[in-house]
């Protein structure tokens, strides 16, 4: 399947890539690529991921502490949003 990702992610990944940098130079550009591989997961078989409370469907990051929310629009997997350890998933039901 193809990707989506809408512009919440998109600053979700950059503020994440920010944070993680702050803690250690590179760190950021780890945590982005482990985004990717994430998202290469996805597309390849995003029926592997049920949904959960949220109504959505939860990847989470192997390398850190990260979770990419993701809805089936065929033919796309859309991302609605990338939370790191801490951050607060409330508005997942705003990002539609």
């Amino acid at each position: 399947m193809k990707a989506r990702l809408t512009a919440h992610t998109e600053a979700d990944l950059l503020r994440g890539i920010d944070w993680f940098d702050r803690i250690s130079t590179g760190l950021g550009e780890m945590f982005e690529a482990e985004f990717y591989r994430a998202l290469e997961r996805v597309k390849a078989n995003p029926e592997l991921f049920a949904a959960d409370h949220t109504g959505y469907r939860p990847c989470r990051l192997k390398r850190f502490t990260g979770v990419l929310y993701f809805r089936i629009d065929e033919p796309f997997v859309v991302v609605v949003g990338l939370f790191t350890s801490g951050e607060d998933e409330s508005d997942l039901q705003n990002r539609g």
